[in-house]
């Protein structure tokens, strides 16, 4: 007996202990998420700072951008809450027809026994009772009439729970109702601030448009926008080398390199621009693909990774970077939106951003890229094309 106790106690220990060291560890990798995610929005700062981005325009624009699709991904967590809700009220009104019919069962039941015990009331159940002549047809009207009554008695019943049913129902009704409506009115408050947002997007990009007003002021930019790009990817990597112990999904094999050629493009659409193709200014090259898709269409990982970026970059709107390991990343550019946050682990597949056109690329559509050691690697032979 006292040894069993023994094992018990050493048994509750460790599962204490592993308890404490489960959430030490958990407590730890938080803290480097956060010192992660704190010197990735430091070294945005000190890129908007050293780019020129005190230039009051791109300011605007990068937080116009910003707010749209923070708009956008507000309305999509809304269109689920609506969805949620309408179904939850679809199931509601769904029970209270059937509690409706429910009631309707129990009163004609109700009714007819009514109609029975009246019809027997004609028979005069007093002077039956009082009949000596036939004892046993006096027993049988006894033990019916009790019968009769009890059914009564369990029709009544039934029908005030099923009225205080009905009731709980169309209270619970009223507030699902309340509730979408009170969502429907958010949605089109924040479709209102999304239309109001956009328009200020279109003067300041009218704007900056007059000022590229020479081709080498268009050279000079685009130069500056892939400087502060490999200084991102430079910075980038010395950052995530700094906390390599972040939770997220390894399996033996699945290395980024051993998928050359049979990566999945991350969104459907028309190659409009290919790695190495001049950008018709100078003798500046694309480093990657531009992939024509209507806006708002879904942008997904190739390869399962953890978001290293996630924000506005000068050149490159909303942009979202993911570290894959060996020294791959893949950059996603010009979204509407995104839907990760530095430090999520992704996998192949997954839904991470939508087509947009930030940035001020003039057509909507994806800027896709792959980095090995922060050199640009062309993304067609990595991935198959339709």
């Amino acid at each position: 007996m006292g040894g069993a106790t023994a094992r018990l106690s050493l048994v509750l220990a460790m599962g204490v202990a592993l308890a404490v060291q489960a959430k030490d560890e958990h407590q730890e990798k938080t803290e480097q998420l956060k010192q992660l995610r704190g010197r990735i929005e430091a070294l945005q700062q000190s890129l908007n700072e050293t780019r020129g981005e005190r230039d009051q325009a791109r300011v605007q624009l990068r937080e116009v951008e910003r707010d749209i699709g923070r708009l956008i991904n507000e309305q999509k967590q809304l269109q689920i809450q609506l969805k949620i809700e309408a179904g939850k009220l679809q199931a509601l009104q769904t029970r209270e027809r059937t509690a409706r019919a429910e009631l309707r069962a129990h009163t004609d039941s109700l009714a007819s026994q009514v109609r029975a015990a009246y019809a027997m009331g004609e028979q005069e159940y007093l002077k039956l009772l009082l009949n000596q002549q036939d004892p046993a047809s006096v027993a049988r009207v006894h033990v019916y009439y009790r019968y009769l009554t009890q059914a009564r008695s369990a029709r009544m019943d039934e029908i005030r729970a099923s009225l205080a049913q009905l009731a709980a129902l169309e209270k619970q009704i009223t507030e699902r109702a309340r509730e979408l409506t009170a969502l429907r009115a958010e949605q089109a408050r924040q479709q209102q601030a999304l239309q109001e947002t956009r328009a200020r997007r279109g003067t300041i990009l009218a704007g900056l448009n007059q000022k590229l007003s020479s081709q080498s002021q268009t050279i000079e930019r685009l130069k500056r926008d892939e400087q502060g790009l490999a200084r991102l990817l430079r910075e980038l990597s010395q950052a995530l080398a700094a906390t390599p112990n972040l939770p997220g999904p390894v399996g033996p094999g699945a290395r980024f390199q051993d998928f050359h050629g049979k990566l999945s493009l991350p969104v459907k659409g028309r190659i409009l621009a290919r790695y190495g193709d001049p950008k018709n200014v100078g003798d500046i090259r694309w480093k990657g693909l531009f992939l024509a898709a209507q806006e708002g269409r879904d942008v997904t990982a190739v390869f399962r990774g953890r978001v290293a970026y996630a924000d506005w970059l000068r050149g490159f709107g909303l942009l979202i970077i993911l570290e894959h390991g060996d020294g791959y990343m893949t950059l996603y550019g010009h979204n509407q939106n995104l839907t990760k946050a530095v430090g999520d682990w992704v996998e192949a597949g997954q839904v991470i951003a939508s087509v947009g056109n930030t940035g001020g690329n003039p057509q909507s559509g994806l800027y896709f890229e792959i980095r090995h050691q922060g050199e640009p690697r062309n993304p067609l032979q990595w991935c198959r094309t339709p």
